[in-house]
């Protein structure tokens, strides 16, 4: 698999994929779907600020319907979904480019398209420890969204206290507007009834596969997510969804499960 690390503004790609040209197509496609957004800004201001779905009359770039659509299943504003919707768009373009595995990871949000196993990394330790769990994706997952909200730590936009949630779609841009929902009912003191509403707002939304919220030493599971595993720190497999909140320290002994 190559391997190319990209920033342009805030978006921030690491891109992998078995086609090196296919590389090219993924950040020609990032590019191109910022500039969509960038112009609908410009005519729309409201469009980069609102905390609640909105609906546009006529027809947009795929980026912009994306985001509109996530944003309308989550209920959230579309900007909740504009990381993983450029993520959705690159790895789309990079497929049809040729390769036929590619996942591309946009600030902790990541699409995935291929037909083999892939390993991606959540921190699960802090000070106190260097392990770390991820889930294991399988071929008959894909292709998947993994994308990672935070109302604590990094640059996401969270109404929650939530250290870290990921949410799990087949849409990388449904999981990104996902999380950020999700995130937001994980607020007040009680810790586990925190993680308890996160994950009945998780299992209130169907078009996700399930979601994971880490609270404060807690952990919290909903829905049919990959299978949890170990994961070295030095695979080259892994992606790390979470690698921007590095520090939360995380104990793996507390963990909430919910049924689907």
């Amino acid at each position: 698999m190559y391997t190319l690390s990209w920033s342009f503004k805030e978006t921030n790609l690491v891109i992998k994929c078995d086609d090196k040209r296919a590389i090219d197509a993924a950040i020609n496609a990032s590019l191109q779907a910022r500039r969509e957004i960038e112009r609908l800004i410009i005519a729309r201001p409201e469009f980069r600020w609102s905390i609640e779905p909105m609906r546009f009359k006529g027809e947009y770039p795929r980026v912009i319907e994306l985001m509109l659509r996530a944003a309308e299943i989550a209920d959230v504003g579309p900007f909740a979904a504009v990381a993983g919707s450029i993520s959705q768009i690159s790895a789309e373009a990079a497929h049809e480019a040729g390769a036929k595995n590619v996942l591309v990871e946009n600030g902790g949000d990541i699409a995935i398209i291929g037909d083999r196993e892939f390993r991606v990394g959540i921190y699960a330790g802090g000070a106190g420890t260097s392990e770390k769990i991820g889930f294991l994706v399988r071929r008959e997952n894909l292709p998947i969204g993994i994308c990672t909200s935070s109302g604590t730590v990094g640059h996401s936009v969270s109404l929650g206290q939530a250290d870290a949630v990921v949410a799990v779609a087949s849409e990388a841009s449904i999981a990104d507007a996902a999380a950020t929902s999700i995130a937001n009912a994980v607020r007040g003191a009680d810790i586990e009834s925190s993680i308890e509403r996160g994950l009945d707002r998780g299992h209130d939304i169907p078009e996700i596969q399930g979601c994971l919220i880490a609270r404060e030493g807690h952990i919290g599971t909903s829905g049919k997510l990959p299978e949890l595993i170990q994961v070295s720190p030095e695979s080259e497999e892994i992606s790390v969804v979470s690698k921007r909140y590095e520090g939360y320290g995380l104990e793996l002994a507390t963990i909430l499960q919910k049924n689907p």
